[in-house]
């Protein structure tokens, strides 16, 4: 089948892609990385561009209840985000990540995105992606998916869709799902974790499950919804508290206990001479926002004796 085809050749799609890419890294210093713009704006420009509009398939992908998809670098406006990518077709992403991805459910970690209908593969992902080389550090917090097909899917392409997608000539109200026990492709591009799943009719409100709603196999959105996070065995809804906050931080807060004394400044000189500390906020300790140097260390120990009252980064914060 042409989804089995497809794996054969998504290691090799996978390389020369992101080999492409690395020459648009942005430095871990200045990574509040976020996808270059939203896929409605990015349609919007392209259609303004062609002067027609652009037919789009709705496509759904649930954010794994993994640590390693939840990283700062992927947040935006406070909240985490997905980021889409596909080099076929319409609306053609500049570089990976791509773009960012609409939210659907976020309490759930779904997240959905209007595809051309001419595309046919993407790859999902947590929103950023770093050179290894460069930003060694971030690159290691960065996860995808495989290349999934969103092209078609009849009978017997997916064993979780045993009548094949509710449109068979593509993927429009599907889910994208990871399994819970993923298949990792290793590659030295990539941080160990293009992750494998599958493809579910998606019901709305974070449930899904493997038929459409017009298929005799489906009784109701409760029965049929195979989310375990969703609902309890006695049928009540559970919210989806597995999605963290954007964890805050303090400029300075170098050590991460909540505030900011001479202890941060020598936790970042031992760093500085690759000593190892932790836990240890980089972000936190670059209190002159030009990337950690021994300046950090002395900016902080004049702030503990009183001598300033703020930080470098903190006009460079509220300039915008």
């Amino acid at each position: 089948m042409k989804a089995a085809l497809i794996k054969c050749f998504s290691l090799i799609l996978i390389l020369s892609m992101l080999t492409a890419c690395m020459t648009t890294v942005v430095s871990a210093e200045d990574m509040n990385y976020q996808p270059q713009c939203s896929v409605d704006e990015a349609l919007a420009q392209t259609e303004s561009a062609a002067g027609e509009s652009i037919a789009t398939n709705r496509i759904y992908f649930q954010m794994p209840r993994l640590d390693s998809w939840y990283s700062e670098y992927g947040v935006y406006q406070n909240k985490y985000y997905a980021g889409v990518y596909w080099w076929s077709g319409s609306a053609i992403p500049q570089s990976y990540p791509g773009y960012r991805a609409s939210v659907e459910h976020y309490d759930q970690g779904v997240y959905y995105a209007d595809v051309p209908t001419d595309v046919i593969e993407v790859i999902w992902n947590g929103g950023f992606f770093a050179d290894k080389s460069e930003n060694p550090d971030v690159f290691d917090q960065h996860c995808q998916t495989e290349i999934i097909n969103i092209e078609e899917a009849y009978a017997g392409d997916y064993d979780t869709l045993p009548e094949g997608s509710p449109n068979q000539d593509n993927m429009d109200g599907c889910i994208f799902i990871v399994d819970p026990d993923p298949e990792i492709i290793t590659s030295q591009y990539i941080p160990n974790r293009p992750y494998a799943g599958n493809w579910y009719v998606y019901y709305g409100n974070g449930c899904y499950g493997s038929y459409a709603t017009t298929s005799e196999n489906f009784i109701s959105y409760d029965a049929n919804c195979l989310n375990p996070d969703h609902f309890d065995e006695n049928g009540n809804h559970i919210g989806g508290d597995h999605i963290k906050a954007p964890v805050a931080f303090i400029y300075g807060d170098a050590d991460c206990d909540g505030e900011v004394t001479i202890l941060d400044a020598t936790v970042i000189q031992r760093v500085l001479i690759n000593m190892e500390w932790e836990p240890f906020n980089r972000k936190a300790a670059d209190v002159n926002a030009n990337g950690l140097d021994v300046t950090d260390a002395t900016l902080i120990q004049r702030f503990d004796a009183g001598m300033i009252d703020h930080f470098p980064v903190e006009n460079e914060t509220a300039n915008g």
